[in-house]
């Protein structure tokens, strides 16, 4: 049997332009895009302090349309966004579904969805304990990535498509990567929540030129944000110097790396300039953009060749 030809002649499949999948492809894309916006949102109404501006949940103030200040219109807008969110996930799910092979994917997006809901209702009943601001966090960031794989399934489905081989050492990179990465988003909610941002005012030292004064409390946490932050870093520039020839692959770990550098100087700035809002929210925004190029870094990795050659 000869070999296939290379995706650039027009005799290999591919998806029609504008084709259900390449449609559906775009449409998750899309909502990829609104819940960035939605974690970006989160970001805000922490940052203003709005989190219990709407006290009662999924009401507010006992109304369907409450009364607004903006306070109260950063925690509502929250909820809105969420819920068309929701609801255009569930049209997609819909459209998807005769879809068998996406079907797992899309019961795995509907759960975490729907814990994502609860969280959020109990973040505000809970009064914006630690535990449930955090979880929230780490789901959101969860549905997005869920998400962002889905689409690129999709939009990847009917055709074929030349990778580069695996290369040698990138699964333990990823692994350690990601496994980083979790804890950095775990560790930020923690800060956040505990409101312990500001536990270490200084840079590069924590507190009166120490650089770990404790382990404990607030400030442990602030530290340990920190440490896990500088190796993810370390890691994340390994890999985009280690993987520089990888292809694909090597192209998403440099970016994921200048993700990682922009994510530390603006930590650094956020501490040295008190926390402003603007400088908080972008941190977030960082984080996952960080984390949906993480996201594309294992499918790739998950779908290249053992072998040169090969078509995945």
């Amino acid at each position: 049997m000869s070999a296939p030809p290379p995706p650039s002649d027009p005799t290999v499949p591919s998806l029609r332009a504008g084709g259900p999948a390449t449609r559906l492809a775009r449409a998750y894309g899309g909502l990829v895009f609104l819940v960035t916006c939605l974690i970006v949102l989160g970001a805000s109404v922490r940052a203003f302090e709005a989190g219990l501006a709407c006290p009662d949940w999924p009401l507010c103030f006992g109304e369907v349309i409450p009364q607004l200040n903006l306070q109260v219109a950063f925690e509502f807008g929250h909820r809105v966004l969420a819920g068309s969110v929701s609801l255009l996930f569930l049209f997609l799910a819909f459209r998807t579904w005769p879809r068998p092979e996406m079907r797992r994917h899309v019961v795995l997006v509907t759960v975490l969805l729907g814990l994502q809901i609860v969280l959020g209702g109990l973040t505000v009943l809970q009064l914006l304990a630690e535990w449930t601001v955090t979880s929230h966090l780490v789901t959101g960031n969860s549905v997005n990535a869920a998400l962002l794989w889905l689409a690129l399934r999709l939009g990847e489905s009917g055709h074929e498509v030349r990778r580069a081989p695996r290369l040698r050492g990138a699964g333990t990179w990823v692994a350690v990567t990601v496994a980083l990465a979790v804890a950095q988003i775990v560790l930020g909610g923690l800060v956040a929540s505990s409101y312990a941002g500001l536990a270490c005012p200084e840079w590069p030292t924590c507190n009166g030129g120490l650089w770990v004064p404790s382990l404990e409390g607030t400030v442990g946490l602030h530290v340990l944000h920190r440490f896990n932050g500088y190796a993810l870093l370390a890691a994340l520039l390994g890999g985009a110097a280690v993987f520089r020839a990888g292809g694909r692959f090597g192209r998403l770990a440099r970016t994921a790396a200048g993700l990682g550098l922009a994510q530390v100087a603006v930590g650094v700035a956020n501490v040295l300039s008190g926390l402003p809002e603007a400088v908080t929210v972008l941190h977030s925004l960082l984080a996952a953009l960080l984390v949906l190029t993480l996201t594309a870094t294992i499918r790739e990795w998950l779908v290249s060749p053992a072998t040169p050659g090969e078509y995945r």
